[in-house]
């Protein structure tokens, strides 16, 4: 931050004496040391030459020092003092009072209506000159402090809402309103940059009129006007005076009351660009009322704000971007999990097409004999009845297959796993038939409900049963367990196991070290996606695939979910101290 010592700047300093031999001698004294001198003769001229320019401690316009009389006219000093202390944007004002009455009485009384020094008559011009450095130089430490906690306030308020939110509708507006309160701005915009058509557009503004911030549009085009030009060399650009650029002043007024149109205001413009590594992303605008325009701590200060405005809208951008990529992954990630079930149904084809022709042939046996046939109406009521018997089994047959075949909800809901398992061996009943495996149930009762997705389970499932059938060509056995444990070395978090065991002709070390890759496969036949597939799936859903296999002898697949599943609370019956099964 850029300071203002002593020698920086000449201060200007009012000298308020009804004696004019007085006023000129100390005129002359402090004119000599390089300070810029102006006098006042009484009271009402004195508070009217310390409100010319002066717009509080951090402007470096107007009256930087007061030397006053205690004995002038309209009012006495005592009262100037008095009133200027009063005024919140006189009171950083130092005054140093002068009286030639040497009584503690009435120094008291000077201090007590708010003199920051006093010095009586006769004096040398050693002594003041050293009040004068003095009282300047706490003034300078006062400006100091204040600008110091100024600064900070702005900046931790902005670095606050852009750790609060990544969304710039939210941030922008925000951003400015700090800005145009804690810095009293008149109006300020932040803009930024349209790669493909080279515009600016407007993201956020404060303290513009609709209409105004409209006519300004047109001017900001990069490489073109104030901003424009800002946007392109990546440079601050400071207007002292925006006399003659009627559209931003014409801005700025058309959003005041009556009484601001009719003011001529004198604006200044400050532009920093939104920079983020070599480039700029926009910039930001603002507007100040001149004075005290825009001093170069003033700059300093928007420079670092646009670099975080930069830095927020960088982030806002990446984010939008992760959060795309996010979208489209999962969008992927559904389609795949879609085509391996329609590929784990089309495994099933011959089977469900077994399973169908069945009951449709007795459907026809029985309504061929009921129709061709003279029976009688007990014989007709029995054929109707196994009709109906076989009708039901065909739709509970289609409403499981639509019931797999449907694309995921990706909703969780609480499950029963024993009987998701029941579920997918119905599915495969007729394959696993055929096959002539025998499937043994080992299933823990009383296990508790587990909020996951039943469907994306589901598929789990029937993709290691249907890997386990075409894994004994021969006939076989399949072993389907599932039980609760805990793991101490996990902080006794329970889980739940669900294995699927076959006696086939197992896996080799190599197979078993890519098992899981996407497009592998052992098959002749296959999309090698399955255990891909599955596997994501159950890791999205905080567990766990193992394998254990041994060639020639079998293969052990092994599906561990937790029972807290992460992305919300389990629904249903809580788990209890259940003991392993």
């Amino acid at each position: 931050m850029l300071g203002d010592p002593l020698n920086d700047q000449t201060h200007r300093i009012l000298i308020v004496d009804d004696d004019a031999e007085i006023a000129d001698y100390l005129s002359e004294l402090l004119t000599a040391h390089g300070y810029s001198v102006e006098t006042a003769s009484s009271g009402k001229d004195a508070l009217a030459a310390m409100h010319a320019g002066s717009s509080g401690l951090l402007s470096f316009e107007g009256i930087a020092l007061v030397i006053l009389d205690v004995r002038i006219p309209e009012p006495d000093g005592y009262e100037v003092c008095r009133r200027a202390k009063a005024d919140k944007v006189l009171r950083h004002i130092p005054i140093i009072m002068v009286t030639g009455l040497d009584s503690k009485q009435n120094v008291t009384h000077g201090l007590e209506v708010g003199a920051d020094d006093y010095i009586t008559k006769p004096f040398s011009s050693e002594e003041l000159l050293a009040r004068v450095k003095s009282m300047l130089r706490m003034r300078q430490m006062e400006r100091e402090v204040l600008r110091h906690n100024r600064e900070l306030t702005a900046l931790n308020t902005i670095a606050s809402a852009v750790s609060r939110s990544l969304d710039l509708e939210e941030i922008l507006p925000s951003t400015l309103e700090t800005i145009t309160t804690l810095l009293e701005m008149r109006a300020g915009a932040v803009c930024l940059l349209d790669d493909k058509h080279r515009q600016l557009t407007v993201q956020a503004q404060h303290g513009f009129s609709p209409r105004g911030i409209q006519k300004l549009k047109a001017l900001w085009l990069v490489g073109e006007g104030i901003v424009g030009q800002v946007v392109e060399s990546g440079e601050p650009a400071l207007v002292k005076d925006l006399t003659g650029l009627e559209p931003w002043s014409e801005a700025v007024t058309a959003a005041g009351d009556e009484a601001n149109k009719a003011e001529k205001l004198s604006l200044s413009l400050f532009c920093v660009p939104l920079p983020i590594q070599d480039r700029a992303l926009g910039a930001l605008v603002v507007l100040r009322t001149n004075p005290p325009g825009f001093a170069a701590p003033d700059q300093s200060l928007l420079a670092a704000i646009g670099q975080q405005i930069g830095i927020s809208v960088e982030n806002a951008r990446l984010y939008t971007e992760l959060r795309q990529f996010a979208l489209e992954l999962e969008r992927s990630q559904a389609q795949l999990v879609q085509a391996e079930k329609l590929a784990a149904m089309g495994r099933l084809t011959a089977s469900i097409a077994h399973e169908l022709n069945n009951p449709l042939q007795a459907v026809q046996n029985c309504l061929h004999l009921t129709l061709k046939r003279q029976l009688g109406a007990e014989k007709q009521k029995r054929y109707l009845s196994l009709a109906q018997e076989e009708v039901e089994r065909l739709i509970d047959i289609v409403l499981r297959m639509l019931d797999f075949y449907r694309p995921s909800r990706g909703q969780r809901s609480p499950t029963d796993i024993n009987a998701l398992i029941d579920n997918v061996l119905a599915l495969t009943a007729k394959k696993l038939q055929r096959g002539k495996i025998t499937v043994h149930r080992q299933l823990a009762r009383d296990l508790p409900l587990v909020n996951l997705v039943s469907d994306q389970i589901k598929q789990v499932f029937l993709n290691m049963v249907i890997n386990a059938i075409e894994a004994m060509p021969q006939d076989g056995d399949l072993i389907i367990t599932s039980r609760l444990e805990s793991n101490s070395d996990e902080g006794g978090e329970k889980w739940l196991r669900v294995s699927f065991a076959d006696n086939g002709i197992g896996l080799s070390p190599e197979e078993l070290k890519r098992i899981f890759e996407p497009f592998y496969t052992t098959k002749s036949r296959g999309t090698g996606l399955g255990l891909s597939v599955s596997y994501g799936i159950v890791e999205r859903h905080g567990g766990h695939i193992d394998v254990k296999s041994v060639p020639g002898k079998g293969t052990l697949f092994s599906v561990r979910l937790p029972l807290h599943i992460p992305g919300g609370e389990n629904n249903g019956q809580v788990s209890q101290d259940f003991d392993s099964r």
